[in-house]
């Protein structure tokens, strides 16, 4: 399927016409990108890294009632501390090596504009959409059309994908999930965290709610991500499959498995009050409803945690974290037991910028540290004959929570963290195994490096920073593990590696090379300066108007720019920068 305006992309992905009312929110950056599930994988390391985007209180376990403690949240609207989380996306090398790839967010809430008609999520509401171990497309299954993906071209033709574009996205590719919408208004989980919820009568974007046991129309969260994979483009002949380079944090290669989780975090009474009365704005802006009192909207706001586990996740790492042969097209995939045992960090810093100064690293003698109850082996491996094992059957020994801001100074920003290790010989005698996190620590830092790899504006412009940066792409760990990982991918160091969002480089491709860098430098991410108006000129809209009917040119405010519209129907939409 060709677009050939941006500005079509909205409505397209959308589905708008099925909802009278909407909201929409940008966000800048991942909170944190780890195996961490708290809905399928409670109180254990997850199978797959996952990043994730909300409130600061994400961890092994989540409730509504923890998440609203959260000292912040990475989405602009205050009062939504829910956490939204869905795999990590990866470049593979010729070698076998992965190299993370730089991405951003935008949620949207659909609902009908009749007050009454929709339901806000109840406390401990969550559910997930879509399945990590298809490897097929079903045409008529409505979970699966819930997912697909836009291959980006802002200066030519936008193509929509029902798996991993195999090809080139000049700006980017744009993964979307949309969860079902109609509750059966009884339980907020289920066994699969599924089957307590349904898609409307038409699909995933259309109809209504007549199935009598899911009776209950809930807010439609539609949820982009978008993956600055045109990073990559002038290396693809070094990739594993240069016609599709590209591998989500589960072994997936062909799309057909992504999935996104939702656990609710919002505020009580705040999304029913904004679900009945936003409806100020066809557009999507959430200014007007934040001017009527209906919630607070912070569009610029910035929030991090620091890892829970000590595992490198981004950067370049000689395998997928965790244990995730990457799996084809065709059978449904294997999910294997974990082939690695990390340590657990705590306690969990929340900080509203980079913090520069550098934490204390101490770890702890191996017989003290943090351990997985697990099953006893052998633990199947992708040439093993047995069954794959359960992801949910290893479960997290407790964590104490004896570290505080005052004992444990904050970490420096890395992509792998330099915190104390807590052993788990330090807890509590008889802590239950599904635990509460430790409480976080919130800092700031004033004089924090710029950084935004995820934001936006760089997306919406195909991550490419405006400014020439260092052409060293950076691992950076503390773990005697990561550091042997390290070693491992320098010695077989694929040329071309492109520098965190500045896809085009400078010089021949044989300039880049892996780097390891000490525990106490930043990462590579605290190392990129970006500008603050990336180079993107806004295309003009297409007059989408019907024949013999006129459509009025309206501009809506600085986080938009020109389309047409015919009455209450958005028949085009453009961005300017993104920022929301």
């Amino acid at each position: 399927m060709k677009i050939t305006s941006f500005s079509t992309l909205l409505a397209l992905s959308a589905s708008l016409p099925s909802a009278s009312a909407y909201w929409l929110m940008g966000i800048k950056n991942f909170i944190t990108t780890e195996r961490l599930d708290p809905i399928v994988n409670p109180g254990a390391v997850s199978g797959h890294v996952h990043s994730v985007v909300g409130g600061s209180n994400f961890g092994f376990t989540a409730s509504t009632a923890s998440l609203l403690k959260s000292d912040c949240t990475s989405i602009p609207i205050k009062e939504d501390k829910s956490n939204y989380w869905f795999p990590h996306l990866y470049f593979q090398w010729k070698n076998g090596s992965f190299s993370s790839v730089d991405g951003g967010a935008v949620i949207y809430y659909l609902f009908d504009d009749k007050p009454g008609t929709t339901t806000a999520f109840p406390p401990d509401f969550r559910m997930i959409s879509g399945s990590p171990t298809l490897r097929t497309y079903d045409a008529n299954s409505y979970a699966q059309q819930a997912i697909d993906f836009l291959c980006l071209d802002f200066n030519g033709q936008t193509t929509k994908h029902t798996s991993l574009p195999e090809k080139r996205c000049p700006s980017g590719i744009r993964s979307q999930i949309n969860f079902p919408s109609c509750w059966d208004g009884k339980n907020v989980d289920s066994p699969s965290h599924k089957s307590h919820v349904a898609f409307k009568s038409g699909g995933p974007d259309k109809g209504k709610c007549t199935d009598p046991n899911f009776p209950v129309e809930l807010p439609r969260i539609f949820l982009e991500v978008y993956w600055g994979s045109a990073n990559f483009d002038s290396i693809r002949d070094q990739a594993m499959n240069p016609n599709q380079p590209f591998v989500f944090a589960h072994g997936d290669p062909t799309g057909y498995g992504n999935h996104a989780d939702f656990f609710n975090g919002w505020e009580p009474g705040v999304l029913q009050g904004a679900v009945d009365g936003c409806t100020c704005n066809m557009y999507g802006d959430p200014t007007c409803c934040a001017q009527k009192g209906l919630f607070t909207l912070e569009k610029d706001t910035k929030c991090y945690i620091t890892k829970s586990i000590d595992e490198q996740t981004t950067g370049t790492v000689p395998k997928l974290p965790g244990n995730n042969p990457v799996q084809p097209a065709g059978t449904p995939a294997k999910m294997y037991q974990a082939d690695t045992t990390p340590g657990i960090i705590s306690p969990v810093y929340v900080y509203t910028s980079k913090p520069t100064a550098t934490g204390q690293v101490v770890i702890p003698p191996s017989t003290a540290a943090p351990t997985i109850v697990a099953p006893p082996p052998p633990y199947p491996t992708p040439s093993s004959s047995s069954s794959p094992l359960s992801l949910s059957s290893a479960t997290l020994a407790p964590v104490s929570t004896v570290a505080t801001s005052s004992s444990v100074p904050p970490p420096v920003a890395t992509v792998s963290s330099t915190l104390v290790v807590i052993p788990s010989s330090s807890a509590p005698v008889g802590s239950s195994s599904v635990y509460d996190y430790p409480s976080s620590v919130i800092t700031t830092s004033s004089t924090a490096v710029s950084v935004a790899p995820s934001i936006i504006t760089s997306i919406l412009s195909s991550i490419v920073s405006a400014v020439p940066i260092s052409s060293t792409y950076v691992l950076s760990s503390t773990s005697a593990t990561s550091v042997t990982s390290a070693a491992a991918v320098t010695s077989s160091s694929p040329i071309g590696v492109p520098s965190a969002g500045h896809g085009h480089g400078h010089g021949p491709k044989t300039t880049y090379t892996h780097t390891y860098v000490a525990p106490t430098t930043t990462s590579r991410l605290a190392q990129v300066t970006r500008s603050t108006a990336p180079p993107y000129v806004v295309p003009t809209p297409i007059n989408a108007g019907a024949p013999g009917k006129t459509c009025k040119k309206k501009n809506y405010g600085k986080h938009y720019s020109k389309g047409h519209y015919h009455k209450r129907q958005r028949l085009s939409f453009d961005f300017d920068e993104g920022v929301f």
